[in-house]
């Protein structure tokens, strides 16, 4: 039976206009708990730009919905936030670039006294605007945000670094700096120092004209209620905001438990956005979790399904957030290039200690895959949480993703479907639900029959496989770039030597270096020229790549014997050669010989 709908229209409300001065003036804010991060792009920038700064009226910048969740008889009211602090962090932020240009103004002509003094005051104006002082002295931030470096690098610069690491609010909060920044300086060019305070005062104004009609309940309870149904009537509300808002609503009792379940979602956020910076970075991560456990629902229909999973039972949105919290652990290391093997510990099953493991998350991020995130995180649960999948199992499915990926994205850039999607979410599925050993090796092999019928024409692979090509000298197009990257080579290379368990898995691929055996200097501006081919590629160590340099090929071959990661039985016939040089049929016979192997054995399914 569904739940019965609030009746928002009977909570009670007050509002009124107010001017950016004003509502900084008058009142300070806060940034609840539920609410989103800092999401602001380039082109919401861009808007505010045109249409607050360049206005040439009082521009009407929306609502704000607000609750008065500290009162004061001689100061301004504390007031949290429920829906617009995108525009009050976005003004705030262009205060104190004008704040910090009119203080290098004053610095910059020290030697006029009277235009130093007065760009100096026009600084300290500004500042009042994002901290204010009540009548005994004390500093109050007009806009408490949870980014420390909301303080330290935009409020108060001469606070004292935390040294907390920027999440992705505060990453984008720091280019919203950056924009205003040089959108400022570019407007204040060959301007003189009177007309550069002039202009920073006008823009300032324009920012201060702006106005919202500040909306104020009752109680933050009303508050968590509006919240929801702003998204009900289509308000621009992320995925991630609507479950946070869920969470907490409906899994805490009173204030310290909303305070917890705020403290650990963010925990998820800062794991989850690691290195990324996408708005929605949050939202594919709980939809590819989703997906991971349970039948796949489209994004758009999620937060339903969430809502009706949880009900209304604080215990099963605490499961939920644990979920969560669980596959964040394993998802902050996806799509991540650079990941690096973890340390075992005793009597602990963890995935991503596993060398193969991670070599085939590393593949699939160069490979720029996302899609298969559902099957690695259902894979690497089961091995954590059960003794069902064992750690070869784990292995051999992670090949298949990675060999599979290898083929149908990495080289013939076969774009992924609802039918690639929908295969790894039937395996995830399968997986979650596998209570013995049996179902789960029915669900590995179904796995790989669905892969094996979907990996894309033989003689198209082959053929792609032998235009790979490194050419770091050359100018690329982006279509080229594609196949010829440093560590998409290098992992090709390395994956032959891996195979031939010639070196163990886990290695760095920075530590190895890719040598031109017919020397590079010897290539011309086409990127087809066999110089840059993958049959004259070779794999070995910083340090023997620059000792060879442009040695001749009976030298090469010597020491790339001993130092080289793999060498092949074509690098063997060469050796039989005279020639200074491999020549173009030998270098194009080695790239053919390799695609046989690399299909055939390599990266099969």
């Amino acid at each position: 039976m569904p739940e019965p709908a609030v009746n928002v229209d009977l909570i009670p409300v007050e509002s009124q206009t107010r001017t950016i001065q004003t509502c900084f003036q008058q009142c300070l804010y806060e940034v609840p708990n539920f609410q989103r991060p800092y999401s602001w792009s380039i082109d919401q920038l861009e808007d505010f730009w045109d249409d607050v700064v360049l206005a040439r009226g009082d521009f009407f910048f929306g609502s704000t919905v607000t609750w008065v969740s500290q009162k004061r008889e001689l100061f301004n009211d504390t007031y949290s936030i429920i829906d617009g602090q995108q525009r009050l962090t976005t003004s705030t932020i262009i205060l104190s670039v004008i704040r910090d240009a009119l203080l290098d103004v004053s610095k910059k002509n020290e030697g006029i006294k009277e235009l130093s003094q007065s760009a100096k005051s026009q600084a300290n104006a500004t500042q009042k605007y994002i901290v204010a002082t009540d009548d005994d002295g004390v500093e109050h931030q007009v806009l408490v945000r949870p980014e420390n470096m909301f303080y330290e690098h935009i409020q108060n610069p001469s606070a004292i670094p935390s040294g907390v690491k920027w999440n992705g609010s505060a990453q984008r909060i720091g280019e919203a700096r950056k924009f205003f920044e040089g959108r400022i300086i570019s407007d204040l060019s060959g301007r003189s120092a009177e007309e550069q305070v002039d202009r920073l005062k006008a823009i300032r104004a324009n920012v201060l004209k702006a106005r919202v009609i500040q909306v104020e309940l009752a109680s933050e309870e009303d508050g968590f209620l509006i919240f929801e149904t702003l998204n009900t009537r289509g308000a621009d509300l992320l995925l991630s905001d609507l479950v946070k808002n869920l969470l907490i609503r409906g899994g805490a009792r009173d204030v310290p438990d909303r305070k917890a379940i705020a403290t650990r979602w963010e925990g998820i956020v800062d794991r989850v956005q690691d290195g990324r910076t996408s708005n929605d970075v949050v939202d594919r991560f709980i939809w590819q979790s989703w997906n991971s456990r349970r039948d796949a629902a489209t994004e758009p229909e999620l937060f339903k399904k969430i809502s009706r999973l949880v009900g209304s039972d604080s215990t099963k949105h605490l499961a939920y957030l644990q979920e969560l919290e669980v596959d964040s652990l394993a998802y902050e290391w996806l799509e991540q290039e650079h990941i690096q093997v973890q340390r075992a510990k005793s009597g602990h099953r963890n995935a991503l200690a596993v060398p193969e493991v991670v070599d085939s998350i590393r593949a699939l991020a160069i490979f720029n895959v996302s899609v298969a995130n559902s099957a690695v995180l259902a894979v690497a649960r089961k091995y954590q949480e059960t003794n069902l999948l064992g750690r070869s199992q784990l292995i051999d499915v992670m090949r298949l993703l990675e060999n599979f990926h290898f083929q149908f994205t990495a080289l013939t850039n076969s774009g992924s479907t609802g039918g690639t999607r929908g295969r790894y979410n039937r395996f995830a599925v399968l997986l979650e639900k596998a209570e013995n050993k049996n179902e789960v090796a029915v669900a590995i092999k179904d796995l790989r029959k669905k892969l094996q019928s979907s990996l894309p024409n033989r003689e198209l692979a082959a053929k792609a496989f032998e235009e790979i090509f490194y050419a770091p000298k050359l100018r690329l197009t982006q279509a080229q770039k594609l196949r010829s990257r440093k560590i998409f080579v290098a992992y090709v290379l390395m994956t032959f030597a891996k195979s031939h368990m010639l070196l163990p898995a886990g290695q760095n691929l920075e530590t190895w270096s890719i040598e031109h055996i017919k020397p590079q200097s010897l290539g011309g501006e086409d990127t087809k020229d066999s110089v840059y081919s993958i049959g004259n590629l070779t794999l070995l160590t910083e340090a023997l790549n620059n000792d060879l340099g442009n040695a001749k090929l009976p030298i090469k071959l010597a020491a790339l014997r001993s130092g080289s990661a793999y060498f092949d039985p074509d690098l063997e016939s060469w050796s039989a050669d005279v020639a200074e040089f491999p020549s173009d049929d030998q270098i194009a016979s080695r790239a053919a010989r390799l695609g046989e192997e690399a299909l055939d054995k390599v990266w099969s399914i």
